[in-house]
C-alpha cells in the first residue's frame, strides 16, 4: 500500500478479515500423487480437518473444484490480511485492538448499508457526455470521474456510478456520482467529485445538489462525502484517497475498538497460531 490507513480504519479492516479467516474453510494447493489436489486443513462443516490431518481432494474432483474455489478466496483473504498485519507493525509498537465484527452502527434514517447498496442499479444517469471518457471500469463523463474510480479500486472499496436518488424534501431525482460502500463495517455513503467551479453552470448546479442533499438530511462525511478538486486539469489522487479514509474513519464509532485498560499487556492471537503482543 503506497497510502496510510487511519487507526480506526486499519484496525477494521484486520478485525473483518481475522473475522473471516475464522469462519471459513483454511487450507492450500499441493500435489496429490504428481496431480493437482487441495488440503483444507479447517472446515467449519466438518471439524475433522486439522492441519495434522487434512482433507486432501483431487482439483480434478467435483468436491475438489468446490474446494479449490473456496480456498482460493481463503488464501486472497490471508494475503490480504497478511499484508495489513505486517503494515500495522510498521507503523505502531502496539497490537491491534479487538473489533467486534460485525460492527454495530447507530441509528440512520436512510439505512445505508450493504443491502443498500447492494440493491441498487447503476449507470441511470440521463446526462450523456459528448467526449466520455473510457476505462476498464466503465464509462464515465470526465476525467476526473475516472482517476476517481481508479482510486475507490486501489482502495478496494465497491462503488457504483450514477446510482438514482430522489429526494422528498426538494421533489428532485439526482443522480450522484459514486455510491461507495464501506462493506467492512456495513454502511454506504455518496461520494460527489466536484470540480470546474470556474464555470457558473457548473457551479451552480453544484450549489443545487448540495442543496438537495442537505433538504434531504444526507449529512456531509456521514450519508454524503463532497471532494472538491479545484484544479480542473489535475487530479489530486492523494488528496482525494485522504478525503474518502478520512469520512471512512469517522464512520467508526470510537468505542467500536476495544484497547482495555492496559495497551501493554494486550496480545493479539491471528491465525496459524501466530501470537503477537506490544
Amino acid at each position: 500500500m503506497n497510502y496510510v490507513l487511519p487507526l480506526k480504519v486499519h484496525a477494521v479492516k484486520l478485525a473483518y478479515r481475522k473475522r473471516l479467516l475464522e469462519t471459513m474453510p483454511n487450507g492450500y494447493f499441493c500435489l496429490r500423487k504428481g496431480r493437482p489436489a487441495v488440503a483444507v486443513t479447517f472446515d467449519p462443516q466438518d471439524l475433522r480437518c486439522t492441519r495434522h490431518k487434512p482433507r486432501v481432494l483431487l482439483v480434478s474432483s467435483k468436491q475438489g473444484q468446490v474446494y479449490a474455489g473456496k480456498i482460493k478466496t481463503y488464501l486472497d483473504v490471508k494475503h490480504e490480511y497478511d499484508v495489513l498485519l505486517n503494515k500495522w507493525n510498521q507503523l505502531y509498537t502496539f497490537p491491534p485492538p479487538r473489533v467486534n465484527i460485525p460492527l454495530r452502527q447507530p441509528f440512520e434514517q436512510h439505512k445505508m448499508n450493504n443491502e443498500f447498496f447492494n440493491g441498487r442499479n447503476d449507470n441511470l444517469g440521463k446526462y450523456k457526455s459528448d467526449n466520455p471518457t473510457v476505462s476498464e471500469d466503465g464509462v464515465f463523463k470526465s476525467k476526473n470521474e475516472l482517476m476517481a474510480a481508479d482510486a475507490l479500486k486501489q482502495l478496494g472499496i465497491p462503488f457504483k456510478y450514477e446510482t438514482e436518488l430522489y429526494i422528498d424534501e426538494a421533489e428532485e431525482w439526482i443522480n450522484p456520482d459514486f455510491l461507495v460502500d464501506f462493506f467492512e463495517i456495513d454502511r454506504c455513503c455518496y461520494l460527489e467529485v466536484l470540480g470546474m467551479n470556474d464555470k457558473f453552470s457548473y457551479a451552480a448546479g453544484t450549489s443545487t445538489k448540495i442543496t438537495s442533499y442537505s433538504k434531504g438530511k444526507y449529512r456531509p462525511g456521514r450519508e454524503v462525502i463532497y471532494v472538491h478538486m479545484y484544479d480542473k486539469h489535475n487530479f489530486d489522487k492523494t488528496y482525494f484517497i485522504e478525503q474518502v479514509l478520512s469520512a471512512f474513519n469517522t464512520l467508526i464509532p470510537d468505542n467500536a475498538l476495544e484497547w482495555g485498560k492496559d495497551i501493554n499487556e494486550m496480545s493479539f492471537q491471528v491465525p496459524e497460531g501466530r501470537s503477537y503482543s506490544a
